[in-house]
């Protein structure tokens, strides 16, 4: 399977030169020139690589890095930048770049760098906290606040992530021995939460078993 890379960088000549070394080297790149762009991107597909200029348009790349890691985003970032002081490379990896490269460079050693990075595998995902007093979700520095029906129907999904909770259960531990409760308020309050958990990660996400339930993935 190959490697998703974003390359975000402003001068369109190094760039295309990145991108079609890079694909050459097996990597399937998008690339975009400005921070709105890149953030769209990583909105939209799960990469596992970036390499980012610090020096964009629309501002310091080094933001960018700080908001993959504050939302707890996967991917290795390899700042690839004519900044070179000290006090720019403290920034860098201080917002949360995993390598940075300095402007000139060998696209050898950039290749090598990546290649170093991929085999770390992606860093530790942050865990889903639960405020059950406040009826809160958090991750990172993300948080939503959920009703009681919501937080009732989150629970058993939560404490058996990655396993499927029969729509029964589902319906016991929300509603209880209500009367007059279709199996039809389930799908409503999963399709409410499931827009809640968005707000946090696009990696958190609650699947429909067809037949049986629904099970929480992270």
């Amino acid at each position: 399977m190959s490697t998703r890379l974003l390359l975000v960088e402003d001068d369109v000549g190094v760039a295309r030169m990145l991108e079609r070394g890079l694909a050459q080297a097996g990597y399937d790149v998008d690339w975009e020139r400005t921070l709105q762009d890149a953030v769209a991107q990583v909105g939209r597909l799960a990469h596992d690589l970036v390499v980012l200029d610090r020096m964009l348009p629309d501002g310091d790349g080094a933001d960018l890095c700080a908001a993959l890691r504050t939302f707890g985003h996967p991917a290795r970032v390899c700042m690839l930048t004519a900044r070179d002081t000290l006090d720019d490379k403290l920034r860098g990896f201080n917002a949360g770049a995993d390598d940075y490269l300095v402007k000139p460079f060998e696209f050898d050693e950039l290749l090598a760098r990546l290649h170093a990075l991929g085999r770390r595998g992606p860093p530790e995902r942050p865990e889903l906290r639960r405020d059950a007093g406040a009826r809160v979700l958090a991750l990172g520095a993300r948080r939503v606040t959920l009703t009681r029906r919501e937080w009732a129907l989150a629970q058993p999904l939560i404490d058996h992530r990655g396993e499927t909770v029969r729509r029964e259960d589902l319906l016991a531990a929300a509603w209880g021995g209500e009367d007059k409760v279709s199996g039809n308020s389930v799908d409503v309050y999963v399709g409410y939460l499931r827009r809640k958990l968005a707000e946090l990660s696009e990696d958190i996400r609650i699947e429909t078993v067809r037949g049986e339930g629904f099970r929480l993935v992270q």
